[in-house]
């Protein structure tokens, strides 16, 4: 436990993990551990405890440091531990958002350090990105995805919270990289992605200053990856728990709603036939709290922002461990939003 903390499974004692849940010395008699989840760029495992008496979690979720140092790296680069243990610090405890609660989350100095002590929110299950989500998923996330969008310290305000600010740098790094890494991105996936997609993706990289030059007019945090891996659902999906923060920053909702609604509907057909109807749910959901927007100009920001799911294939397929399922996950995240935008002509907005 050389940071302090432990980075990997084998290396939580439950000595470490009694002081953390506030259990005496001897109450917890052993843990074993196994794999949970598909993330790229960090590794979950699900603890259960054998407890001497009640009143501790018979289980909870850790996350650790990936074991790829490509991923590790990746997630310094972008600071990605860091706005996720920044989010269950600082602002989940104190929002009505659903998320795990947080048993312990730390840090190291150079943010490829770190450790996440989770509630298991089991039997809660991940949504399937592959496979395409229902439209009962879809519903109970954007009633989530208001109640983070409307969110706002108690206070101060959100500019206080330094992990939130991330978001502007990496911006300006997907800036200079992102049309340096499009081609690789092109040949990797020439073979699963249409003609017309690569070429989009090419005109919206020409304008891809244009695309990152307009702020915000109401920014608020964004989950910033609303898509199925990141969220866990009852047996009929209509409770929602959002998990993965590590790309949470200040933004624009529209960009949250887009994402998820065009990387989350295997059929574009059916997408098109509901995301209008969704748009409206969304902000009638925040309106019962407090915050309303002008419908037409958050249409304008929901199509302009149908490129955030593609963005984020480009990019993450890149700079993460490459694996069979990783590819295909990365191509349907490129290939359902980039559609929508085709759909909706969103580079007519750039």
């Amino acid at each position: 436990m050389s940071a302090g903390f432990p980075l990997r499974p084998e290396e939580f004692d439950p000595r470490w993990v009694e002081e953390i849940l506030g259990a005496p010395s001897g109450a917890l008699q052993s843990l074993t551990h196994k794999p949970v989840g598909t993330g790229q760029v960090c590794d979950s495992f699900r603890f259960t405890c054998d407890w001497q008496e009640e009143g501790y979690p018979a289980s909870f979720i850790a996350k650790c440091p990936s074991a790829d140092p490509v991923s590790r790296g990746a997630a310094a680069l972008f600071h990605l531990y860091d706005m996720e243990i920044g989010w269950y610090r600082d602002v989940a405890g104190n929002s009505e958002v659903g998320c795990p609660q947080s048993y312990h989350a730390a840090i190291g100095d150079d943010e490829t350090q770190f450790v996440l002590m989770l509630e298991d929110m089991a039997p809660a299950s991940q949504g399937d990105q592959l496979a395409g989500a229902t439209l009962t998923q879809v519903r109970s996330t954007i009633r989530e995805a208001a109640a983070l969008h409307s969110y706002r310290p108690a206070s101060g305000t959100l500019d206080q919270y330094s992990w939130l600010l991330h978001g502007k740098g990496n911006s300006e790094y997907l800036r200079q990289s992102l049309p340096a890494i499009y081609p690789q991105f092109c040949q990797r996936f020439a073979g699963r992605l249409s003609k017309d997609i690569l070429d989009m993706g090419a005109e919206l990289i020409a304008r891809f200053d244009t695309y990152l030059n307009v702020e915000p007019a109401n920014p608020c945090i964004t989950h910033g990856d609303m898509r199925l891996d990141n969220i866990l659902f009852d047996d009929e999906g209509k409770r929602a728990i959002l998990v993965d923060w590590q790309t949470t920053s200040l933004g624009n909702g529209a960009s949250d709603i887009a994402y998820l609604i065009g990387t989350s509907f295997a059929d574009p057909a059916e997408r098109a036939a509901v995301e209008k109807e969704l748009v409206t749910d969304y902000l009638t959901h925040l309106s019962a709290r407090g915050i309303d927007r002008d419908e037409a100009q958050f249409w304008q920001d929901y199509r302009r922002s149908a490129f955030s799911g593609f963005i984020m294939a480009i990019n993450a397929s890149i700079h993460v461990e490459q694996t069979e399922r990783g590819d295909e996950m990365f191509a349907l995240m490129a290939e359902r939003p980039a559609q929508m935008a085709l759909d909706l002509d969103s580079l007519a907005l750039l």
